[in-house]
């Protein structure tokens, strides 16, 4: 499944599928989707719970002489992990054609060169086609074209781990689907709304449409966020691995909410989750719009550590998902504490 930002429409309606029934779903018109499950107590708290649809993603921007694609990427990435990464090329009648991203040979340098890391705009794709007209005629690419990078989705039952494209952010979308389905089942005295916004990887867009007609007392933003528990210069890792859920205290875009980070860490205790907290020097989510609607709504943002986010490929601990749905049950639980 796709959903780059901006084209969000296959994530939308399998999103409104599994929620059929669940609570008053709605969609706005720039594709962010909303379902309300009403509360036990019409006088408790408001809690929006959000997570964004759209993975990063390229589309075609120039197609050469010869065949070969220029791309830019639709949203944040490093182009030192993209050569010979493997994508698919979406037709205008759906099609997936499968190729390659290619930069110049090693062989072909001029001798001595230093390899450099390339940009985006010195990479291609290949499909195999040997012409401009083969492109667009055969394979039905165009300008504009959408590309999608290319992975399997593997499960490895020994260190229960998943690895796959996309957790950041279709792992708090799963999360907010289970945790919706559960709240049917066992109410809770809040009423929860659970959002899925478009846009997020290129400036938050649809957390911006959405900031215009929400009405919460509190929010919390559901991310998969980078883990850095990997060999590196970092010597004290805030987010690893099977160490439990993703609190977010502070990054460059939002300051947590002191109320609700308080009450998060309380629930936590309680049920026994582990948390891990984090300051960020670098990123942003939602929370940068949300927070700031309505003359301001307390956030937090919580989530799964994603190992390699924002690549082809990256993985999660199963243990940290299931642990971050139990958390964000507590926390709905646990609502009527907010200070």
């Amino acid at each position: 499944m796709g959903g780059p930002s901006g084209y969000e429409g296959d994530v939308g309606a399998f999103i409104r599928e599994k929620l059929a029934g669940i609570g008053e779903l709605s969609t706005d018109k720039i594709g962010n989707i909303v379902c309300k499950i009403e509360g036990s107590d019409p006088k408790a708290p408001h809690l929006l719970l959000a997570a964004h649809q759209d993975e990063v993603a390229f589309m075609v921007s120039e197609i050469t002489d010869q065949g070969f694609l220029r791309f830019i990427g639709l949203g944040g990435w490093n182009p030192l992990t993209l050569p010979s990464s493997p994508v698919e090329v979406i037709s205008e009648s759906g099609e997936r054609h499968y190729g390659v991203i290619g930069q110049l040979p090693p062989h072909f340098a001029p001798q001595g060169e230093t390899p450099k890391i390339p940009t985006i705009d010195e990479l291609f794709i290949d499909i195999g086609a040997r012409s401009r007209e083969e492109v667009k005629e055969f394979y039905q690419v165009r300008v504009g074209s959408l590309i999608l990078p290319y992975a399997p989705f593997v499960y490895n039952p020994k260190g229960e781990v998943i690895f796959s494209k996309a957790f950041d952010d279709r792992i708090g979308v799963a999360a907010l689907i289970e945790l919706a389905q559960l709240v049917k089942e066992k109410s809770v005295a809040a009423t929860l709304s659970f959002a899925f916004t478009v846009q997020e990887e290129v400036g938050v867009r649809g957390a911006k449409v959405l900031a215009q007609s929400i009405e919460a007392d509190a929010a919390i933003v559901v991310e998969g966020a980078p883990a850095d528990d990997v060999p590196s210069n970092i010597s004290a890792p805030q987010t690893a691995l099977g160490k439990g859920v993703h609190l977010r205290i502070y990054d460059p875009s939002h300051i947590g909410h002191p109320g609700l980070l308080k009450l998060a860490r309380s629930s936590a205790r309680r049920e026994k989750i582990g948390v891990q907290e984090a300051v960020r020097k670098g990123g942003g989510t939602d929370a940068r719009e949300i927070a700031l609607a309505k003359g301001g709504i307390p956030t937090i943002v919580c989530g799964v550590g994603v190992r390699y986010a924002h690549s082809h490929n990256s993985l999660i601990s199963l243990c940290d998902y299931r642990n971050l749905v139990k958390l964000l049950f507590a926390i709905s639980q646990d609502m009527t504490n907010l200070e």
